[in-house]
């Protein structure tokens, strides 16, 4: 496995979920800089982590780590569900 394929795995396992634990412990900046900035360059990064993959071979065709449409859902789910999670601690907070 190569270095960008690595890296690409550890954004999905690890960078990816970790943003769910910064959304509970985190303000409405942090909030905004993670959708406006933060998300979209970690989706271009793996974007091109994934056509460096298939460019040195380490990607088999139906390889879904390194499918680009998959990428772009999972970043899109990923960024419906921190809007999610935040409206909801948001709610709570008023309530409270």
């Amino acid at each position: 496995m190569t270095d960008a394929k690595k890296r690409l795995k550890n954004i999905e396992e690890h960078v990816l979920p970790s943003f769910f634990i910064g959304v509970l412990s985190q303000d409405n900046a942090w909030m905004k800089k993670t959708i406006e900035r933060l998300l979209p360059e970690l989706e271009a990064k793996a974007l091109l982590l994934a056509e460096q993959c298939r460019k040195e071979g380490d990607c088999v065709p139906d390889d879904p780590l390194c499918d680009e449409n998959r990428i772009k859902t999972l970043f899109r789910e990923t960024l419906e569900k921190l809007k999610k999670e935040h409206l909801e601690r948001v709610s709570k907070k008023r309530f409270h």
